[in-house]
């Protein structure tokens, strides 16, 4: 909620104060009297204790004048607005209040929708000013957050020159949980509203100084003047919490850098994302203390080559008992190694990918359109938290299994799970068709039908792809020779290997050895 501006009422009638104490329904108009002076020395003392925004006074007082009054508030309160009020129209007066910068000038007796409407415009020049203001406020803050200034001096310099009264702070970054769901939904409308529901939550718990910075479009922080012990911070922010996710019906993650200078306002931001960014270990809707984090100083760099080719079998095995647990297996160490976000949603995308070759290698990808690759980039990019990247990638294990499973139910109903089984057993062999459906009991020409419209390819091109894939994971591990590779994959002839391995990769043994794409 805004706060109302202050208007101290300067008039040594007693009549005169009364009137526009009485008549004028301030709080519509968004301010509160917060006092009277009967004189210009009055007016002087109280404007240094109370600070009013606005002031309204009369000219001709015992002592000093009102405009010579408001000429020494205003070296002590620059922004303060001031109408006059004046019994007498002398063009003297007028031009002081033009030199002031007076709001209005006011001819007594005084027309109550006169002295309104300058009220009005007081407020809204003093609403664009707060809004200017704030504006540059939060473009210092976060140029200091991301450490854009020259050195620390002229950084401290710049926000003290620019009203911002800091000292011990605290940062704390906050993350609208929903955000990747908003827009999923493509509705930047409903994000905005949700940020701003959060920024006037912000404003009611945070009594102290603070300053709301907006950082990303999904995470706001907040700067403040740390006065509080700690438990009456965690009971502030448990209650903030709780109050967002009633009111706005969300849920937000909270990172909490630890007690800083103002001049170390760039590690405390730091801080604050560093222990924002566990969301994806410990979860949504928490709040993440960066002194509680568990720093890993190790710097392991996971290599999940095997793990990942391991996958790959246990696919084309479709065991699913033994997929869950290598999932489980690799997740485990990205959770203990507090791995990279980056590196483990590369390293989730590259095992759905991998699983996917097999449904290409099958030819059965049109049945499985939902796998397209941009939908898997797509998907993974809005995750945040450890336990959903599992379950995604989880998931999308699960459907490369039905397809498969899928494809072997359409090869027993038709009598060819035999010579399939048969092809995948001795691909590396020189077998021919007939060879195959001698081994099935059935006809040349029916086995190549069916082969087409259970697989979606016929004999050659199946064992063909058999081959190079086998031959692409054999060139993948180190010293391997060329001729050898070609020999267990059913290729006597060295120079046809290399050109069937090239049409089908794009790359010759050789190039793919050194690119290992």
């Amino acid at each position: 909620m805004e706060s109302l501006f202050k208007v101290l009422i300067v008039d040594d009638e007693y009549f005169a104060r009364e009137g526009m104490k009485k008549t004028i329904d301030w709080d519509i108009l968004g301010c509160q009297v917060c006092g009277e002076a009967s004189n210009g020395i009055e007016a002087i003392e109280y404007s240094k204790k109370l600070k009013p925004d606005i002031i309204i006074t009369d000219i001709n007082m015992p002592g000093i004048s009102g405009l010579d009054m408001a000429f020494k508030v205003r070296e002590l309160l620059p922004d303060c607005k001031f109408i006059i009020i004046t019994g007498y129209d002398e063009f003297q007066y007028a031009k002081e209040a033009i030199k002031l910068k007076a709001v209005d000038f006011i001819l007594k007796p005084i027309d109550e929708d006169e002295l309104i409407e300058a009220i009005k415009r007081s407020t809204k020049e003093l609403n664009k000013l707060s809004l200017n203001r704030a504006l540059e406020q939060e473009r210092l803050l976060l140029d200091a957050m991301r450490g854009r200034f020259s050195d620390k001096k002229s950084m401290v310099d710049g926000l003290r020159e620019a009203k911002i009264d800091l000292n011990i702070i605290r940062i704390i970054s906050i993350e609208n949980d929903s955000y990747n769901e908003r827009m999923e939904e493509d509705s930047m409308n409903k994000s905005y509203m949700q940020n701003k529901g959060i920024r006037e939550l912000i404003y009611k718990y945070f009594k102290s100084k603070c300053y709301v910075v907006d950082c990303h479009l999904y995470r706001v922080a907040i700067v403040f003047e740390d006065n509080e012990d700690k438990d009456s911070l965690e009971e502030m922010l448990n209650n903030f919490t709780k109050e967002v996710n009633e009111v706005l019906n969300i849920t937000v993650t909270l990172g909490v850098s630890n007690k800083k200078p103002l001049r170390n306002i760039k590690e405390s931001y730091s801080e604050s994302k560093e222990a924002i960014n566990h969301k994806l270990y410990l979860g949504k809707n928490k709040i993440i203390y960066f002194e509680s984090i568990l720093k890993n100083d190790s710097h392991i760099t996971l290599d999940f080559t095997k793990e990942k080719r391991e996958m790959n079998l246990l696919i084309k095995a479709k065991d699913k008992k033994k997929i869950q647990d290598k999932l489980k297996s690799i997740f485990t160490r990205f959770k203990i190694y507090k791995s990279e976000e980056d590196f483990i949603r590369g390293v989730s995308v590259e095992i759905i990918l991998e699983a996917f070759s097999v449904v290409k290698t099958y030819d059965t990808y049109s049945k499985g359109e939902e796998l397209e690759e941009s939908n898997i980039y797509k998907y993974a990019a809005k995750l945040n938290t450890l336990d959903e990247l599992y379950e995604f990638v989880y998931s999308y294990l699960i459907k490369v299994l039905n397809i498969l499973r899928e494809r072997d139910a359409a090869a027993e109903e038709t009598g060819i799970e035999k010579a399939v089984e048969f092809i995948d057993h001795h691909y590396k062999e020189d077998i021919s068709l007939k060879d195959v459906a001698n081994y099935a009991y059935l006809s040349e020409s029916y086995l190549s039908r069916k082969m087409k419209k259970v697989l979606g390819i016929g004999f050659s091109e199946y064992i063909t792809r058999l081959r190079m894939e086998k031959a692409i994971e054999l060139l993948r591990e180190p010293n391997t020779k060329v001729a050898k590779v070609a020999l267990e994959v059913g290729y006597p002839d060295y120079r046809y290997f290399s050109q069937s391995f090239k049409k089908y990769t794009g790359y010759s043994p050789s190039e793919f050895m050194s690119a290992k794409p």
